[in-house]
């Protein structure tokens, strides 16, 4: 099991002064919620079920443009870091309203200095949401991506900004912002820049491990 993973969930609310903390005249408004840290692999079911709590949270404030939930999985050792070349991995699931808007054209880094890194994809997978998700399609929409990408294991130590582009429309959506401290996750790992895309056995087990959702479709790469 790797030492944790982080779940951020990221909402675009509209209508503004619908939230009493939000001035009239802001116009859209950009959310973002941490979920902490937490030990368990990141599968369908745990995803879907963040989705649907989200969902159920801000109905009142449905229909909202698009929503993005994220999970880090790191490396279990240093000897399992190495073997990686100092990577691990992250699932970003995004439901939006608008079909037009998945997958996610872009997925990167882009550190204080404005030095930016992509976060190459492994694999996707992008469809409906499920008709008894009732709360889900109400308030995000029907159109849901999964998507699974490499990510350096250091830019968790940088500060900077996680943001995703969507297909049309909106660039540059913050997923997260981070301090450049160590998260605790990362206690005992060797840290360094990343000595090159992971691959074979060590990489695919991993991923198996981690994110067993994307396991049917790893094995058919």
């Amino acid at each position: 099991m790797a030492p944790g993973s982080r779940v951020r969930i990221t909402v675009w609310l509209l209508a503004a002064g619908l939230i009493p903390s939000v001035l009239p005249g802001q116009g859209v408004i950009h959310r973002e919620v941490s979920q902490g840290w937490s030990r368990n692999p990141a599968t369908d079911a745990g995803m879907t079920a963040r989705l649907r709590d989200v969902a159920t949270e801000y109905r009142q404030y449905a229909p909202i443009p698009r929503i993005a939930l994220y999970n880090i999985g790191y490396p279990s050792s240093a000897a399992e870091y190495e073997a990686l070349n100092g990577n691990g991995a992250i699932v970003v699931t995004v439901v939006t309203q608008d079909s037009a808007e998945v997958p996610l054209t872009r997925l990167y880094f882009r550190s204080a200095a404005g030095v930016e890194t992509e976060l190459p994809v492994v694999v996707y997978s992008c469809g409906r949401v499920a008709p008894t998700d009732s709360v889900v399609l109400a308030t995000f929409g029907r159109n849901r991506c999964d998507a699974l990408h490499v990510f350096p294991v250091q830019l968790a130590t940088t500060q900077g900004d996680l943001l995703a582009d969507f297909a049309v429309r909106r660039r540059g959506f913050r997923l997260e912002q981070f301090s450049g401290e160590r998260p605790a996750a990362l206690a005992g790992l060797p840290i360094r820049p990343p000595a090159g895309q992971p691959s074979g056995a060590a990489w695919t087990r991993f991923l198996v491990r981690e994110f067993p959702a994307f396991s049917s479709l790893l094995q058919a790469k």
